[in-house]
C-alpha cells in the first residue's frame, strides 16, 4: 500500500456540508500571486462584519454562521497578502485575534492557532533548504488558494512529565505510519488541515502536515473542554496510523532547519496568544465605562464623576495601554525578523520576547476582568451579560502557551547572572 497525497485539488475535499461550504468560497478565492496589500479600510470593514457575525453565532449557538464569514473574507489568509514583505503581518492577525477575542476568547484562541502556523511558515526565511522551501511554499499556496483552515498540535498529552509526546511516526511503504494521540488540538473541527510535531522512529523528532476533515484515521475526539472554553473547539486527536506520503513532512530528524523552524513558530505563538484575553480586558473596560456613566450613587452623581472610580479605571488603562505596546513590539520584531535570515540565538530572543509579552499581557488581562467585575458586582453574571463569558474563559490566558514558572525562571536566572543588569539591552 503506497502513501496517498498530503493534499487534495480544489474542488475534491470531503467532508460533506464543509466541504460545500468551501466550494462556494473557491469561487472568490485569487491566485495568491494576484493578490495585493488588503487596504486599512478593508481590513477594518471585514473585521466589522467578522466580529458581528461572531455576536450572532453565539447568540444562536451556530458557530458556523461565523465560520463560514470569517472563510468569506481575506482575514484567514491576510499572508497571502503580505508575502512580498511581512511588515504588518503579525500585528494585523493580533488585531484580528484581540477583536474577537473581546466578544469570546475561547472563539478568538482557536482562531490565533491557525493564524500562528499559517505565518509561521510564510514568513519563516529558508533560502539555504531547498526541499524545505519548496514543501513550505506549496502548503502555504495551498492554504491561501484553497482557503483553508490548519489545526494544529505539539503531540503533548497528560502523563506524569512534562513535554511528554502521545504520538510517534515510523518509515513505511516511502511515507510515514503515523499512531498514537495528542491532548490538546484546538479549531479541531473547522480545520481542513492539520500541521503536527512527532518523532519518527530511529530518526528524530519531525513536522507533518496532513488532510484533517474527511480523513478517517485522523480521529478527532471529544472536546477537551466542555464548560468554560468550549467554543475554542479544543479536542483530543488520536491518530489512528494514517499513512502519509514523504511530503507530508516538512522536516524529519534534528538539524538547524527544525529547530530555527520551531523557535520561530513558538515565537509566533507566544505573540499572537495573549490577543483574545487582552482582547477580553479591552471589552470588560468598556463594559465599565458604560456602566460606570450609566449608575448613579445614592446623591445621583454618575459614578463616572466619583474621583475613586476614575483612579480605579485609569489604573486599569494604564496597564492594558502598557501590554498592548509591550505586545506590539514582539509582533514588529517578528515581522523584522522575517526579513532575513535569522540565526538559533536571534529567534530564541525573539521567543523570550514574545514570552515576557505573554506572561505579563495575560495575567494583566486577568487582573482588569476581575477588577471590572468587581466594579459592576452581581449584574455581571445575570441575563447575556458578556462580562459572564469574559470571566470564564479569561483565567485560560496565563494557562496556555509557555507555562509562566518556565518564562518567570529564565528570566530570573538571566537576571541574577554574571552580567551587568544595567547595560542589559532590553
Amino acid at each position: 500500500m503506497r502513501a496517498t497525497s498530503a493534499y487534495r485539488p480544489k474542488g475534491e475535499r470531503g467532508g460533506g456540508a464543509g466541504g460545500a461550504r468551501r466550494s462556494g468560497d473557491s469561487r472568490r478565492a485569487r491566485r495568491i500571486e494576484d493578490r495585493p496589500r488588503l487596504a486599512a479600510q478593508d481590513f477594518a470593514d471585514q473585521l466589522a462584519r467578522c466580529a458581528a457575525a461572531l455576536e450572532e453565532a453565539l447568540a444562536s449557538r451556530d458557530l458556523s454562521r461565523f465560520y463560514a464569514a470569517f472563510r468569506a473574507s481575506e482575514l484567514p489568509f491576510l499572508l497571502g497578502c503580505h508575502l512580498e514583505g511581512p511588515h504588518g503581518l503579525a500585528w494585523r492577525c493580533f488585531e484580528v485575534v484581540h477583536r474577537l477575542g473581546s466578544i469570546s476568547p475561547a472563539v478568538a484562541l482557536a482562531v490565533e492557532n491557525h493564524y500562528y502556523v499559517s505565518c509561521a511558515l510564510a514568513t519563516f526565511p529558508s533560502p539555504d533548504d531547498s526541499v524545505l522551501e519548496a514543501r513550505r511554499s506549496s502548503l502555504v499556496r495551498s492554504i491561501v488558494d484553497q482557503r483553508l483552515l490548519v489545526a494544529n498540535t505539539n503531540s503533548r498529552i497528560h502523563a506524569g512529565k512534562l513535554g511528554t509526546l502521545g504520538s510517534s511516526a515510523r518509515v513505511e511503504d516511502g511515507g510515514y505510519r503515523v499512531s498514537g494521540s495528542a491532548a490538546y488540538m484546538s479549531l479541531a473541527t473547522e480545520g481542513d488541515l492539520v500541521f503536527f510535531l512527532t518523532r519518527v522512529e530511529t530518526l528524530g523528532p519531525a513536522i507533518f502536515v496532513a488532510p484533517l476533515r474527511g480523513n478517517p484515521r485522523i480521529e478527532v475526539g471529544p472536546l477537551l473542554f466542555p464548560d468554560a472554553m468550549i467554543d475554542s473547539d479544543t479536542r483530543q486527536v488520536v491518530f489512528r496510523e494514517p499513512l502519509l506520503p514523504a511530503e507530508s513532512a516538512l522536516l524529519v530528524g534534528k538539524s538547524d532547519a527544525l529547530a530555527r523552524l520551531t523557535a520561530f513558530q513558538s515565537a509566533w505563538h507566544q505573540a499572537l496568544i495573549l490577543a483574545p484575553f487582552l482582547g477580553a480586558a479591552a471589552r470588560a473596560l468598556d463594559e465599565a465605562r458604560r456602566f460606570l456613566r450609566a449608575v448613579a450613587s445614592p446623591d445621583g452623581k454618575p459614578l463616572a464623576e466619583l474621583d475613586g472610580m476614575i483612579l480605579d479605571v485609569g489604573r486599569m488603562a494604564i496597564r492594558y495601554r502598557a501590554a498592548r505596546s509591550f505586545a506590539h513590539s514582539a509582533c514588529t520584531a517578528l515581522e523584522a525578523a522575517a526579513t532575513r535570515r535569522p540565526e538559533l540565538p536571534e529567534i530564541t530572543e525573539l521567543f523570550e520576547l514574545a514570552c515576557a509579552s505573554k506572561q505579563f499581557g495575560t495575567r494583566c488581562a486577568e487582573a482588569i476582568v476581575t477588577e471590572v467585575r468587581r466594579i459592576v458586582g452581581g449584574r455581571a453574571f445575570t441575563g447575556a451579560s458578556v462580562l459572564d463569558r469574559l470571566s470564564r474563559e479569561v483565567m485560560f490566558g496565563p494557562l496556555g502557551g509557555e507555562v509562566h514558572a518556565f518564562i518567570e525562571r529564565r528570566y530570573g536566572r538571566r537576571m541574577l547572572g554574571d552580567d551587568d543588569f544595567v547595560h542589559n539591552d532590553w
